[in-house]
């Protein structure tokens, strides 16, 4: 019954990763060690207006925070109210991308003037598409600088419901934080 469990879980985080393509990277200050840190709080305890109605959005801002904090939670880096070891902050933008795709369409041979002539038809497609960046910051509470960042970026998608929202969210979340605290940082202990 325990490995039927352990299956049927890895099948749905499977499933669910592969619903969200994000990439993921990240930037950090080598001489801080990123593993002796416990509690953290925001930076800023209301989302900075950016101006663009579709980061605005206080429903969008409780999902983000809430994966943050489920996700450190998770980890044994628990919120606190007072004298925390970590500030973080996220910053969403949301870009308008173009991609174009060439695909060769025919091919010709023939005889006109010359004695053989031939030709390769194209045909290129352009597409406009919105492409989100998600960078999570984590400053040293004490300095107030910054210590490590992490940067996801995916394509926007429409959700039936809240929670498939909210499960999304989580997933981008996930693979930005999965990056912290940094490979070499753990190999410092």
């Amino acid at each position: 019954m325990r490995a039927f469990a352990i299956v049927m879980t890895c099948l749905v985080v499977l499933v669910l990763s592969a619903c969200t393509s994000v990439k993921v990277n990240q930037d950090y200050d080598p001489q801080v060690d990123l593993t002796r840190h416990g509690t953290w709080q925001w930076r800023d305890p209301i989302q900075p207006p950016t101006g663009d109605i579709r980061t605005d959005n206080p429903l969008l801002d409780q999902r983000i925070r809430r994966a943050i904090a489920n996700h450190l939670n998770a980890r044994n880096i628990s919120y606190t109210d007072t004298q925390p070891d970590l500030l973080l902050s996220y910053h969403l933008v949301i870009e308008q991308k173009i991609q174009s795709d060439t695909y060769h369409t025919s091919v010709g041979v023939g005889r006109y003037h010359h004695p053989w002539y031939g030709g390769l038809g194209t045909e290129t497609r352009v597409r406009q598409y919105d492409q989100s960046r998600l960078t999570i910051d984590i400053l040293a509470a004490d300095t107030n600088s910054l210590i490590w960042r992490g940067v996801g970026t995916y394509r926007p998608k429409a959700h039936k419901t809240p929670q498939d929202a909210a499960a999304a969210m989580q997933t981008i979340i996930d693979k930005i934080l999965a990056q912290f605290p940094p490979a070499r940082s753990l190999s410092m202990r």
